[in-house]
């Protein structure tokens, strides 16, 4: 929910410059021009690159095209009023920014998700801000406006950006909150049944979980995905690249029950699978501990080149 509510506001502070500028363009300068659109196609790009690039992740391609598509719009539609060489200077900072900001986006851990995207809407409403300001002492409003009194004065600052946060992440989880309670409800019955049918979390009768991951050159597909703590998995690695692939699971305890002769037996209860140009290979194992742990491919190069993943048991 935290990218939907980001994603509004992002949309509102830039129409919000863009309108401001197409209704002053008589009264701002080429040079200033330069720089509002320039401003507003980078963090536009970047911040919408990093919301596709969570929302798609494993898809790079396409939440490469969406920042750079988002970043070049706000680039443009800012630049149009002025001139030239104001739009080329917003689009290629848009482009520019959409790129990075669905890297970003691709690569940061689940667990550090939401953070990031707090980190970069305060980056992003500061400088929408500064932009602000410097269209208003461009443009020549009133002294004594709104915008002129919260820069001017520290303390007012400060309030404002703490109430616009505080409002921020209390809507967030307000939306957090409506979201999870069909889900949790949906659980409750599923839970209650496992209870009774075993007090121990290694509960052999639970239905067991399938999950299958296809390896390629580099990448899994899926890259992220969840578990739950004492029901039993059967993991399938379908390797679909041309080279060997495999899947190990970083600091994850599990309690093994059987795998394939693709698979590596492991005296630490570490889970490990192996598998051929076009084989598939699987594991079953329990999951007896909770949190976010990554898995990669131990193949040399391998997970330098992508092939990095994110489990996570609750």
């Amino acid at each position: 929910m935290s990218i939907l509510l980001t994603g509004i506001i992002v949309t509102i502070l830039s129409l919000i410059v863009i309108v401001f500028v197409f209704i002053k363009r008589k009264k701002i300068t080429c040079m200033v021009g330069m720089m509002v659109a320039m401003a507003l196609g980078m963090l536009v790009g970047l911040t919408d690159g990093l919301l596709a690039g969570i929302l798609y992740s494993g898809n790079l391609f396409f939440s490469t095209v969406l920042g750079m598509g988002f970043g070049f719009l706000a680039g443009f539609l800012t630049g149009l009023p002025i001139s030239v060489m104001a739009i080329i200077d917003g689009v290629l900072s848009g482009i520019m920014g959409g790129m990075m900001g669905a890297m970003l986006g691709e690569m940061i851990s689940p667990q550090h998700q939401n953070s990031m995207i707090r980190v970069m809407l305060v980056i992003f409403v500061g400088m929408i801000g500064i932009v602000l300001y410097m269209l208003q002492q461009e443009t020549g409003f009133n002294r004594l406006s709104f915008i002129n009194k919260i820069f001017h004065n520290p303390l007012l600052l400060s309030i404002v950006f703490l109430l616009f946060f505080y409002t921020y992440n209390h809507l967030n989880n307000t939306l957090d909150q409506g979201h999870n309670v069909s889900i949790k409800n949906s659980h409750m019955s599923h839970s209650m049944t496992n209870n009774k049918l075993s007090g121990s979390p290694l509960n052999f009768s639970t239905k067991t979980k399938k999950v299958v991951i296809e390896a390629t050159e580099f990448a899994y597909f899926p890259k992220d995905f969840k578990l739950t703590v004492g029901q039993p998995v059967t993991l399938i690695l379908k390797n679909s690249g041309e080279v060997e692939h495999d899947i190990e699971f970083e600091n994850m305890k599990v309690s093994l029950l059987q795998q394939s002769h693709h698979g590596n037996h492991s005296k630490n209860q570490t889970v490990h699978i192996h598998s051929l140009p076009g084989k598939t290979a699987e594991i079953r194992f329990i999951p007896v501990e909770s949190g976010v742990f990554r898995f990669y491919c131990t193949v040399p190069r391998h997970k330098e080149s992508g092939m990095v993943g994110f489990v996570e048991v609750s």
